[in-house]
């Protein structure tokens, strides 16, 4: 049986940063999450975040789920605390390109595709 597609809604934003190997990727990874754990899940339209890390160790993507695009633009306008990340990104030893608001690219989700339980 297949599983039921469900017309979703939101809006996710897809952020890469490229880095110079392994050791850098896990320090990005792990600001991202300190970010999403700490002062971003408290913003408002945030759903959640996940942080996805390239097999040959060069990338890191974040993918975050917001209400809308509305909530996601106030986030990248007003948070100072985003702001002070993108700084310690920029700071960090090997990160070859940090992320900045006009290099995210948002996406609409359509459908969302569930497996069977």
């Amino acid at each position: 049986m297949n599983a039921p597609e469900t017309p979703a809604h939101g809006y996710t934003a897809v952020v890469t940063t490229t880095v110079d190997g392994p050791a850098t990727q896990r320090a990005v990874a792990d600001l991202y999450l300190k970010g999403a754990r700490g002062w971003v899940r408290h913003r408002r339209g945030f759903h959640g975040a996940t942080v996805h890390l390239s097999v040959d160790g060069t990338r890191v993507v974040l993918v975050a789920d917001w209400d809308d695009e509305e909530c996601y633009r106030d986030f990248l306008a007003t948070d100072e605390d985003r702001a002070a990340l993108g700084r310690e990104l920029r700071a960090l030893p090997g990160v070859l390109s940090a992320p900045e608001p006009l290099g995210c690219r948002p996406h609409g989700v359509v459908r969302s595709v569930t497996a069977p339980s």
